[in-house]
């Protein structure tokens, strides 16, 4: 399936705007890393269509998904205040605070879980980040000095985080190594809703909007190393150690190689960037990856290059508008105008419910002909 359908089954039309349930417990449902990131792009105010094209995954897996997190109880359709009775969903207790670490070492950050009172008696998850940066970068420092709507804590959560990409994925969600399946679960949902780009959407983030996604989406994945491995081995989560010497997949592989791109992007040093995002593509040329180095090549003011990956991007997802208007940006920089004038009036003709997408194309297209003009 590549075209978002117009009903889906048990839910109805895909221009309808869902909510995630108030009582809606993601732990207690078991909902699964790719679930959970659907789930975080639900807020009421986009259409559904809207969602299942904004989660980059294939339509169909992103409906199976949706359909999924109805089954579970989690989505109310508009006008519901409560969701169908159902023998799994669950219900969600008030989220336990936690206070943000005073300045200074590093100090550890108790989870409770959900549910679950602080006790002596009960468990609790320790997530530890070395918020006080040694040997900070000169981008790094840059990056705490910006004017931004984050606090000191968060951009040095998200800096801390990025330096451990790539490395042991046990360390980025802040556990040690070897820790049990309930522990990652309890850090995972925890961090992932506290550093997912949705939080802020409206805020003011300089870098850190693409230190934000390139931390939250390395994250997903470690989580889903980890608990992939546990249930194919049927038995305790790995050691740090024996995490790392798994043989890695293709996709893994290509994956790890798109995070260290993103991190370099974010650095500054766009053409090293794209030597990373070149070899990602070339093991695994997702559109998602294709997209970010066409990005990247803009930026890097490497317009062929640009317009290379836009093609192939476009290729794979002919009908998203957001590649198209990409594309014609890139055939813009190119010096292609009648190219990106072809893309933009092809895109505007492709059904979107996003106005302000739709008004970017009107935009770009104007611009366009302006430059066309004699």
């Amino acid at each position: 399936m590549s075209a978002v359908p117009a009903e889906i089954a048990g839910i109805g039309s895909t221009g309808q705007r869902l909510r995630v349930s108030p009582e809606f417990d993601p732990l207690k449902a078991s909902v699964a890393p790719e679930e959970y990131f659907v789930l975080s792009r639900i807020d009421g105010t986009q259409t559904l269509r809207e969602v299942l094209l904004a989660t980059g995954l294939p339509v169909d897996r992103a409906v199976a998904i949706v359909a999924r997190l109805r089954s579970l109880g989690a989505l109310l359709l508009p006008g519901e205040t409560t969701a169908p009775a159902g023998p799994m969903a669950a219900r969600r207790p008030a989220p336990v605070r936690i206070a943000p670490p005073p300045a200074g070492p590093a100090v550890p950050r108790t989870l409770t879980p959900m549910g679950q009172a602080p006790s002596g008696s009960r468990p609790t998850v320790v997530v530890r980040h070395d918020l006080t940066l040694p040997n900070p970068t000169a981008d790094e420092l840059a990056a705490l000095a910006e004017t931004n709507d984050l606090d000191d804590h968060e951009r040095r959560r998200i800096l801390a985080m990025a330096r451990l990409i790539g490395h042991d994925p046990y360390a980025l969600l802040g556990l040690p190594g070897g820790a049990d399946a309930r522990a990652l679960k309890l850090a995972y949902f925890q961090l992932s809703k506290e550093i997912h780009p949705d939080r802020y959407y409206g805020k003011r983030l300089g870098s850190f909007a693409a230190r934000m996604s390139t931390v939250f989406e390395a994250t997903s994945r470690a989580y889903a190393r980890l608990t992939t491995h546990d249930k194919a081995r049927g038995g305790a989560a790995p050691s740090a150690a024996q995490a790392s010497d798994q043989p890695q997949t293709p996709q893994a592989y290509a994956a790890e190689l798109f995070d260290r791109a993103c991190q370099v992007e974010v650095g500054g040093d766009a053409m090293e960037a794209m030597k990373l995002f070149a070899a990602a593509v070339r093991v695994d040329p997702q559109a998602r990856y294709l997209r970010r180095a066409a990005s990247c090549a803009l930026a890097a003011n490497q317009p062929k290059t640009a317009v290379e990956y836009a093609k192939k991007a476009h290729a794979l997802a002919p009908n998203d508008p957001s590649v198209a208007r990409l594309l014609a940006a890139a055939f813009r920089a190119a010096g292609k105008l009648e190219d990106a004038e072809e893309v933009l009036v092809i895109a505007m003709a492709l059904k979107t419910e996003n106005d302000v997408l739709a008004a970017e194309l009107r935009n770009d297209l104007a611009e366009v002909r302006r430059l066309l003009a004699p």
